[in-house]
């Protein structure tokens, strides 16, 4: 991709930022490499990877299945409002 000291200034006027000379060499020099780095990675043949949410073939992230599972009776005995087997809690939306 192409990028030169036109299109750095530009940017810096949409950024409402004033630069100096040497600051207009340092960026127009970092975002040349950092564009020319963008391009080599979309000029990467990605058709065989396969999409996922980590690097590992065989990940178990993911949603795991709901279940219904019985309380620990303990943990009900000391809340400190009950509802039967259940623990209370105030009603906090309809104040």
């Amino acid at each position: 991709m192409k990028f030169d000291k036109k299109q750095l200034l530009h940017l810096a006027d949409l950024a409402k930022l004033k630069l100096n000379n040497e600051e207009i060499t340092t960026y127009n020099a970092q975002l040349k490499d950092i564009l020319g780095y963008v391009d080599k990675i979309n000029k990467l043949d990605l058709s065989s990877i396969k999409e996922g949410l980590t690097g590992a073939e065989d990940s178990k992230v993911g949603p795991r299945p709901d279940s219904v599972e019985d309380c620990n009776p303990e943990a009900i005995s000391q809340a400190c409002q009950k509802d039967g087997k259940y623990v209370a809690a105030p009603n906090v939306f309809n104040k």
